[in-house]
């Protein structure tokens, strides 16, 4: 079952809250781990859109990309590209101040 925060869903939409949950869990399950990439005061997760309709097969790579695109323009996220090989373009995401508080205790 997927879950999503409705006040995202509200302002952004059902996929931009359930992709912003999808990043919200593979930050906190990587947190401590190798694969947590801590830059500029926060942690990052390394995230493609193939990735996104890998885990949510209801998602087109366009929509992914659009639910995206969304979450950055209202705040809720950032994103970067760390990566080490020049030709891989692979996202990294992060949430900012406000995302972090919308996604512990919601919009109130």
């Amino acid at each position: 079952m997927t879950y999503f925060r409705n006040d995202i869903a509200a302002k952004c939409g059902v996929n931009a809250a359930v992709v912003a949950q999808l990043l919200w869990d593979r930050l906190i399950d990587e947190a401590g781990t190798e694969e947590a990439l801590e830059r500029h005061g926060c942690f990052w997760s390394r995230c493609s859109a193939r990735m996104m309709t890998a885990e949510l097969p209801f998602l087109s790579i366009h929509m992914a990309k659009d639910a995206v695109g969304l979450l950055k323009e209202n705040g809720y996220i950032r994103k970067g590209c760390f990566n080490d090989n020049r030709f891989d373009h692979t996202n990294w995401y992060s949430f900012t101040e406000y995302g972090v508080r919308i996604m512990e205790v919601g919009d109130e």
